[in-house]
């Protein structure tokens, strides 16, 4: 133990803590880099047309508008916003007017015709709109021509100011909606990846009996926690146009990502059995909102963005209870113990500033730059790291926890003084092959006694080196065919599953002449062995079996009494 100690120090763990940080911080600094680096590559190229708005919100006029700082009173569910413009100059192949929207239907009217209309289909049939960019051809008009775009909010609440709208050429679409998320998509791509893959892994290792729950639920809480992110950062947006199916998927990956956090920390961080209980409680009430939610939702009552307030709520309230729970550990651990907690600190600052970031971005000021992405694939790439760490430093304390409590298993099961399996392995055997009753299966009764005068008893101090000699002879006429347990007055039990009745005859001459030839070793002890067996397909009950061996092998004993 003390070599063991001694290559688990403190001073090395420490060591390890150190490179593994900056192993850490030069993987991030490269990987942040390289990003950067593409994204500059990705020139957004595009003309602003955000000045000079007229806009009319539920009958109430705004003249000479610039939609980048223009702020309103909240909208809702029937809000009728009409937008008045005249195209600006542009010079460019093939261009195209992009507007993104939140929860509306969107008209775009241009020299007075309709040129592209969304939404109105979904309403009719009671579904969510969703949030989306909305691209209308600019070919065959010019500067000048009047351009009228109308909003129908279809949502309580939906927002308070407008997203900036953007003439650009029709082929730099797609890289002017990547440009600034390249960090972000591909950070939540890295983390859907390894969470689908360690999933499918712990799964299989899962199905061979391997111990791997913890690292099933923090791989199912990384593939949700990409997902959501791909969607709530608008990254999917770029590459499918069903914005309603889009929001839709951006909260059913919010609540996955929920019950696979608070999951995670049920299993990892709450210790005491009331944080467990309050934890399985905070389980059980999003469980059955998210079942009414999505009842409402499918049955076109309520859509999933008008009850976010109750998710934050929920988030709130989790949130409150993780971190106390968290600081308490952190305050009262050792260290190598501190680690999940500091890791769910450092998520939950993330989230808690996305939870913030949300109703700024959503009432205040959404077009500001700094508010436009979630940091939390950043926060989650940390906390998965720190995560990792903690199962590392965990692995080799629970090896040896494990060795430690197979051995004392096996001691248990053992007889001290022959090695061979005690009474209490025996029948656990036995009774795990009565369980199995698909095949037969034999015991072998085995009794040493001392035939001449003067030979001591093969379990006293004076037979001590004959009894190991019986052992090994016994060991290698049994051994890889048989199970052999000591069940006391020099008796033995062989349990054999494929051994015919020719093989016992045979290894039974096979083991009396080897103790013959031990028996010579040592002339002045003289044993008799007497033997027999029984198979399982001879009595009704196995508890039978036993009995009838060891009578068959005292009918063999009082046999030679007899002689």
């Amino acid at each position: 133990m003390k070599r063991i100690k001694d290559s688990y120090s403190n001073r090395k763990l420490l060591r390890y803590g150190i490179i593994s940080a900056l192993a850490l911080c030069v993987f991030f600094s490269l990987f942040y880099w390289s990003m950067r680096r593409l994204e500059q590559s990705i020139v957004f190229e595009a003309d602003s047309f955000n000045e000079g708005w007229t806009v009319c919100i539920d009958g109430k006029y705004y003249e000479n508008v610039d939609l980048t700082d223009f702020t309103f009173p909240v909208v809702s569910t029937g809000s009728v916003i009409e937008l008045d413009n005249e195209l600006p100059f542009f010079n460019m192949p093939s261009p195209v007017l992009r507007i993104y929207t939140l929860y509306c239907t969107a008209d775009i009217y241009l020299d007075g015709r309709l040129a592209y209309v969304y939404g109105h289909d979904l309403v009719m049939q009671s579904k969510n709109v969703g949030c989306g960019a909305h691209v209308t051809s600019l070919n065959n008009y010019k500067q000048g021509t009047p351009v009228k775009i109308v909003l129908n909010v279809t949502e309580p609440r939906s927002f308070t100011s407008l997203q900036p709208i953007w003439i650009e050429s029709a082929d730099k679409t797609f890289s002017n909606m990547l440009s600034g998320k390249l960090f972000m998509m591909f950070s939540s791509i890295f983390l859907f990846v390894l969470g689908l893959t360690t999933s499918i892994v712990s799964i299989v290792f899962i199905v061979l009996g391997k111990k791997v729950v913890k690292i099933f639920s923090l791989s199912q809480a990384l593939l949700w926690l990409g997902l959501f992110e791909l969607y709530t950062n608008r990254c999917m947006v770029v590459f499918f146009s069903n914005y309603s199916l889009n929001s839709w998927m951006e909260h059913v990956t919010l609540y996955c990502t929920n019950f696979a956090v608070l999951t995670l920390f049920y299993l990892i961080v709450a210790n005491k059995k009331y944080e467990k209980l309050v934890v399985l409680c905070f389980i059980y009430a999003f469980a059955i909102y998210c079942s009414l939610i999505l009842l409402f939702d499918f049955s076109g009552i309520m859509h999933l963005p008008t009850t976010r307030f109750i998710q934050f709520i929920f988030l709130g309230v989790e949130i409150a209870f993780c971190l106390f729970i968290c600081t308490k550990n952190v305050m009262m651990l050792i260290w190598r113990e501190q680690l999940p907690s500091i890791a769910f600190l450092f998520m939950m600052f993330f989230i808690t500033v996305d939870i913030v970031r949300y109703p700024i971005q959503k009432y205040f000021s959404m077009n500001m730059q700094l508010m436009q992405g979630s940091p939390m694939s950043f926060g989650v790439l940390v906390f998965v790291t720190i995560m990792v760490a903690s199962f590392l430093f965990q692995v080799r304390p629970d090896s040896e926890k494990r060795a430690i409590q197979k051995i004392e298993d096996e001691q248990m099961r053992l007889d001290y003084q022959t090695g061979f399996w005690n009474m209490f392995a025996l029948n656990e055997h036995l009774k795990n092959l009565d369980l199995a009753n698909n095949f037969d299966f034999s015991i072998i009764m085995l009794s040493f006694m001392p035939a001449g005068r003067g030979t001591p008893d093969l379990f006293s101090l004076e037979g001590g080196e004959v009894l190991a000699g019986f052992m090994s002879c016994i060991s290698k006429v049994f051994s890889g065919k048989a199970e052999v347990a000591y069940t006391g007055e020099s008796e033995f039990c062989v349990v054999a599953t494929e051994l015919r009745k020719e093989d016992i005859h045979r290894m039974l001459i096979n083991l009396d002449e080897l103790l013959f030839a031990e028996i010579q070793k040592h002339p002045r002890y003289q044993f008799s062995m007497a033997s027999g067996f029984a198979f399982r397909s001879e009595v009704e009950f196995t508890s039978n079996l036993l009995p009838l061996a060891k009578e068959r092998m005292r009918s063999q004993k009082e046999g030679f009494r007899v002689s």
